[in-house]
């Protein structure tokens, strides 16, 4: 028994094969595209770990959002990073992508 376990060959899932990849493809790029907004915040000056003094602090500095467009058909990847998510930037972003 320890022989079996010493190959890895003591689970049941050890000797099933694998699943073979299951992967969908659309038939014409811009059929579907995927689009993602991720929020980020600005980073105004180096940290305490720096510098040492943790008493300072950066209020106020905000956010950037990093808008992501992917085809699915081709799989071409399109981003932006941009001031805001609202929906007339995010419209934009879209028509830039698709051009």
């Amino acid at each position: 028994m320890t022989e079996i376990r010493r190959l890895g060959l003591n689970r049941l899932a050890a000797l099933e094969p694998p699943r073979p990849v299951v992967r969908y493809e659309r038939e014409r790029p811009g059929e579907l595209v995927h689009l993602d907004i991720k929020k980020l915040g600005k980073i105004g000056r180096v940290g305490h770990r720096i510098h040492g003094n943790r008493r300072t602090r950066v209020t106020g500095i905000g956010w950037e959002y990093k808008h992501v467009d992917l085809d699915d058909h081709s799989r071409l990847a399109y981003a932006e990073v941009l001031a805001d998510e609202t929906a007339e930037t995010t419209a934009g972003f879209l028509q830039r992508a698709v051009a």
